[in-house]
């Protein structure tokens, strides 16, 4: 049975957040009511930009889809982080009735699989959707926006005049 109001979950580490990541959240806004982002953050794993810097980019870059008119944040685009428990109790916590991942190519389509049934073993009653992006993200990621703003070189068909800024900002460039 289909809850009344559905909240999807969308994590991820968002380091930074690309236009293939806002791709999956405008398509998941067409079937969830609210969608949540959430920052994931392994200890494990040093990232370029801090959590609140991510949300932060993760709000703005929301922002200038401009879903909600000028300068506001859509009401059905919730932004957090979590850190010390899994994805599936964190999704619990906030109400979630869904995850949602993306897929980009056939190699996320392996990890994606291998990850549905882990959580599928975690918690069976929370159906996992996967939205695959628009054939013009297809290859975009954070790792190569990262690589290609420390080299200097254009990435604002990766990311957000925002993302761009800070990437500019965070390499010792000039925001141009």
């Amino acid at each position: 049975m289909k809850p009344a109001r559905t909240r999807a979950i969308y994590a991820g580490s968002f380091d930074p957040i690309t236009f293939g990541h806002l791709d999956i959240i405008q398509k998941a806004l067409l079937t969830f009511d609210v969608v949540h982002v959430a920052v994931g953050i392994n200890p494990l794993k040093a990232g370029l930009f801090d959590v609140d810097e991510r949300l932060d980019l993760i709000a703005q870059s929301v922002i200038d889809l401009g879903l909600a008119g000028q300068g506001t944040l859509p009401p059905q685009v919730e932004i957090g982080a979590f850190e010390g428990e899994s994805v599936i109790k964190y999704a619990h916590r906030i109400g979630a009735t869904h995850i949602v991942r993306g897929l980009r190519q056939s190699s996320d389509f392996d990890d994606e699989f291998r990850y549905h049934g882990i959580l599928g073993r975690l918690e069976p009653n929370m159906p996992m959707i996967h939205i695959i992006c628009r054939e013009t993200f297809l290859h975009v990621s954070s790792s190569t926006a990262r690589e290609l703003a420390s080299l200097g070189e254009d990435v604002s068909w990766l990311v957000t005049p925002s993302v761009e800024r800070a990437l500019r900002a965070k390499f010792g460039e000039p925001a141009g």
